[in-house]
């Protein structure tokens, strides 16, 4: 039995009114993400002559990263940019993702005389890939890859079956592309993951990053490998 055989129609759960505000672990959202880079290349400047103090650009083209990335001899004024800052060369695209750590409110703390941001608004959240392609439905992945995946043979994955409202395509969630982003730029959806679900995906978390168990998520990751003629560890976990 794979994972989403197992949740069934109790894999995603329907949000009350106040999801746009009350934000929670597990619960889906759309925001622009990132590719993290495998060659940095940098934007550089193209200085007008124009401009004696040459430190305001408005024109800038692609470098491969050389010696002097993150040590250039002067800084910008406009856009901002220290002698230690590089501006890179990313591509990104809107796309969902689970939130793993919502925003921590932060009280009490007077910092004033420092140049120190300590309030940032950031939240931690795991992207989520698509395992066909939304307007072909062509696969993106063989499916006995995707199989493993819907096994939990994979600590860092977590198969998300497609649903009308929730996800176009059935989808890949990555535990090993976690972003921080700006809370506001967060576009709520009214789901989350089943609550049952989320107890799993906590220990998946958790096995991730320390190893820790047993937990939900191995009771029922070590399940799969049962070929069931009573009553199993899993069937114990549903009821």
């Amino acid at each position: 039995m794979f994972i989403d055989e197992f949740f069934a129609d109790q894999f995603y759960a329907k949000l009350p009114l106040g999801y746009h505000s009350n934000f929670s672990f597990g619960q889906l959202f759309w925001t622009h993400a990132y590719y993290p880079h495998e060659n940095l290349e940098l934007w550089r400047p193209l200085l007008d002559p124009n401009e004696p103090t040459k430190t305001i650009a408005s024109a800038f083209h692609i470098t491969p990263a050389g010696q002097d990335a993150f040590r250039r001899g002067l800084p910008l004024h406009s856009p901002k940019l220290e002698t230690n800052e590089e501006l890179l060369v990313i591509r990104a695209k809107l796309r969902p993702v689970l939130l793993v750590q919502p925003e921590i409110p932060l009280g009490g703390i007077d910092n004033r005389g420092y140049r120190g941001r300590i309030e940032r608004r950031r939240c931690l959240v795991a992207q989520i890939f698509g395992l066909a392609d939304t307007k072909t439905g062509q696969a993106q992945f063989s499916a006995s890859f995707v199989d493993r995946v819907r096994k939990m043979e994979f600590p860092q994955f977590m198969f998300l079956p497609q649903k009308p409202g929730v996800l176009e395509v059935d989808s890949l969630l990555r535990l090993d592309e976690l972003q921080s982003v700006f809370t506001p730029n967060l576009r709520p959806t009214q789901y989350a993951v089943g609550d049952e679900l989320t107890k799993v995906l906590r220990g998946q978390l958790a096995f991730l990053l320390s190893g820790t168990g047993p937990s939900d998520y191995t009771a029922l990751r070590d399940c799969r490998k049962i070929k069931f003629t009573i009553l199993t560890p899993c069937e114990i976990l549903r009821a």
